[in-house]
Formats: structure tokens, C-alpha cells, sequence
């Protein structure tokens, strides 16, 4: 029977080995190894956790357009902030949808690195 193969949890890192270690010798992280098991566990719930929060823009950006059609019939009447919300809705579902099913397929460091890009702007990292 083959030995575990262990994973450094950090997004930039990656670093396979075969035992976990208290640091990881590429990165320096500490306590930061888990099973290959673990970490596609751990990928198909945060991909079925994305992918919930895309279909669930989605149904809203659907609602909001039919709201936004039943209001106005004609096209002459429609500004530029009825349009907004839906396409704005349209576009973070399907990316949250793509990046949930990335993610559960054992990709998606993109996905991450793009939250953790918007969530960090402007900041300095130590």
C-alpha cells in the first residue's frame, strides 16, 4: 500500500510531500499540510458552495429582468441603471458558477486568486 500523499494548504504553494511538516520547506507556512483526500473533499464543497451562489445570482438576475421587463414594454423606456443591475447580476453568476465548477473539478486557483485580489485591493501585504 502506497504512503499518503500530503498537500501545503497555501494557494501559492502547492508543495506535495510524503509526510506532513511542521513548515512547509517551499513556502514557510506553518501546520499547513493535509491529505490529498482532504483537500479534494475540501475542493468539492467549496466548488458545490460557489456554484449554489451562482445559481442562486442567476435566479435573481432572472427575477430582476422580469421584474425590469414587466415594468417597462417598450425599449425607449429602459435607462441605463434597469440595465445595469441584471447585467451586472448575469455576470457574477456565471462566474461564480464557472469558478464553483473549477474548483469542484481540482482547479480554480484562479478563482481564488481573483477573490483574494478583490477582497485585498489597496492593501500592502507583510
Amino acid at each position: 500500500m502506497a504512503a499518503e500523499d500530503y498537500v501545503c494548504l497555501n494557494i501559492e504553494c502547492r508543495y506535495h510531500a510524503s509526510q506532513p511538516f511542521p513548515v512547509c520547506p517551499k513556502c514557510g507556512h506553518r501546520n499547513t499540510f493535509v491529505t490529498q483526500s482532504s483537500m479534494r473533499v475540501r475542493g468539492c464543497i467549496g466548488g458545490g458552495l460557489f456554484f449554489a451562489i451562482g445559481c442562486f445570482l442567476l435566479l435573481i438576475a432572472v427575477f430582476v429582468s422580469l421584474v425590469v421587463a414587466s415594468k417597462h414594454t417598450a425599449l425607449a423606456q429602459l435607462t441605463d441603471k434597469d440595465v445595469a443591475a441584471p447585467l451586472l447580476l448575469y455576470g457574477l453568476g456565471a462566474v461564480f458558477l464557472i469558478g464553483g465548477i473549477s474548483i469542484a473539478a481540482g482547479g480554480g486557483r484562479w478563482f481564488i486568486r481573483s477573490i483574494i485580489a478583490f477582497a485585498t485591493r489597496g492593501r500592502r501585504y507583510k
